[in-house]
C-alpha cells in the first residue's frame, strides 16, 4: 500500500544520499578518538566496507522495484514474522531521529545559543522538522542538490582558507597503531554513517529510476557524500593534529582557527549554519520514514495524521538518551557500532537469504 505517492528523480536520489552523509560530518570525533591521525585512513577503509551495505540495499531495491521495507518483510517473512522485522526497524528509525536531534540540540547550544535552554531547541527545529515532513518525500528532498552543493563548496573554500594553519607533519607517524584500533575505527565509520544509508529503503517506490540504473545514482550519492566526510578529516587533522582528539566537534573547532576579513567574522560560524541545515535535512528525511513505517505497519491511510504525535515521541526520546557528551561518545565508539551492524547488516543480509531460498520477489516491474 503506498501512502506517499510522491516522486523523487534520478538526480534529487543521488543528492539525497550525498547531503544524508554530509550530514554526519558532526560525529567524526566517534572515529577520530579512535584512530587519531590516522583516521583518514580509516575513513577510506569504512568507505569500501560501506560498499558492501550499499550493494546489499542496492540488490534488495532492485528485486523488490515497488515495495518498502515494511512491504519486503511482510512478502519475504509472511505478516508475523515481517511485522516483528519491521517493528525491529521502526525502533531503528526512530533512534536515528532522536540522536540526530539531540546531537543538534547539544552543537547549537554550545555553537549559537549557550543561553537558550535544549527543549526550546529541540522542540523548534522539530516544528519545521513536522512542516516538511508534512508535505511529504517531495518537500524532504526537494533541496537536496543546493544543500549539497552549498556544504561541498564551503568545503572546498576551507581548505584553501585553512592552508596556513595546516601542517602535514600532523598527519605523522603512520600505522603506528595496533590493528584493533584501525578495525574498530573502520566499524565505527562504516556503521555511522554509511550503514545508515538503509533507510532508503523504505522509499524504494517513490523512486523514479529504472532497476539497471539505481545502483548507478545510488553508488553516485554514496561517494560524493563519503568523499567529502573524508576530505573534512584530512582537513581537520591537518590544522589541529594531536589535539584534535580533544574536541566533540572537530570541524567546528579547525574552523575556529580561520579568520576571513572583519565584514564576513569568524568561518565557523557559517560552517554551524551549513551543518544545522544538513542536519535538518538528515532529520526530516529519517522522521519521515519513522512516521511512514508506522503508517505502513499499521495499515493506516494517511500518515499525515501521526506527524506531530511521533515527533512529541522522538523529542520525548532524544532527551533519554544519554546525559552528558562522554557518554554519548563512549557508547557511540564502542556500543553503537555493533546495535547498528544488527539494523544495517544482519537483518537485511538474512532478509535477502530468505528470500533467494523462497524465491521471493516483486512481481512489479519499475519502468
Amino acid at each position: 500500500m503506498k501512502i506517499d505517492n510522491g516522486k523523487v528523480s534520478a538526480s534529487q536520489f543521488m543528492f539525497t544520499v550525498a547531503c544524508f552523509i554530509q550530514a554526519s560530518t558532526l560525529l567524526t570525533a566517534f572515529f577520530i578518538s579512535v584512530t587519531k591521525q590516522d583516521s583518514w585512513i580509516v575513513s577510506i577503509f569504512g568507505f569500501l566496507v560501506g560498499m558492501i551495505f550499499l550493494w546489499l540495499y542496492t540488490t534488495l531495491m532492485k528485486n523488490f522495484p515497488n515495495k518498502n521495507l515494511v512491504e519486503i518483510n511482510d512478502l519475504v517473512f509472511g505478516p508475523v514474522v515481517g511485522k516483528i522485522f519491521s517493528l525491529v526497524y521502526i525502533y531503528f528509525f526512530l533512534t536515528l531521529s532522536a540522536l540526530n536531534l539531540k546531537d543538534l540540540g547539544d552543537f547549537v547550544g554550545m555553537a549559537i545559543m549557550p543561553n537558550t535552554p535544549t527543549i526550546v531547541i529541540l522542540v523548534s527545529f522539530m516544528c519545521i522538522c513536522a512542516w516538511a515532513v508534512r508535505g511529504g518525500i517531495e518537500v524532504v528532498t526537494r533541496y537536496s542538490l543546493f544543500f549539497t552543493f552549498i556544504a561541498s563548496f564551503i568545503m572546498i573554500v576551507t581548505f584553501f582558507l585553512a592552508f596556513n594553519d595546516i601542517d602535514f607533519n600532523n598527519f605523522l607517524p603512520m600505522f603506528n597503531q595496533p590493528v584493533m584500533k584501525y578495525v574498530q575505527g573502520t566499524h565505527i565509520i562504516a556503521t555511522i554513517p554509511f550503514g545508515e544509508i538503509v533507510v532508503f529503503l523504505m522509499v524504494t517506490p517513490n523512486i523514479e529510476i529504472p532497476s539497471n540504473k539505481l545502483g548507478k545514482y545510488f553508488t553516485l550519492g554514496f561517494a560524493v557524500g563519503g568523499t567529502s566526510l573524508t576530505l573534512i578529516v584530512l582537513r581537520d587533522i591537518a590544522v589541529l593534529g594531536n589535539i584534535i582528539t580533544l574536541f566533540t566537534f572537530p570541524s567546528f573547532e579547525t574552523l575556529r582557527m580561520i579568520r576571513l576579513s572583519r565584514a564576513l567574522g569568524r568561518m565557523e560560524v557559517l560552517f554551524a549554519v551549513i551543518l544545522i541545515i544538513l542536519l535538518f535535512f538528515k532529520i526530516s528525511f529519517l522522521y519521515y520514514v519513522s512516521v511512514l513505517a508506522i503508517s505502513q505497519i499499521f495499515k493506516l491511510n494517511s500518515y499525515k495524521n501521526i506527524v506531530l504525535g511521533v515527533g512529541e515521541i522522538i523529542v520525548i526520546y532524544s532527551f533519554n538518551l544519554y546525559y552528558s557528551m562522554v557518554q554519548h561518545m563512549e557508547h557511540g565508539s564502542i556500543i553503537t557500532p555493533f546495535q547498528w551492524l544488527i539494523y544495517e547488516f544482519l537483518l537485511p543480509l538474512i532478509t535477502l537469504i530468505v528470500a533467494k531460498i523462497r524465491n521471493v520477489s516483486s512481481s512489479e516491474e519499475r519502468n
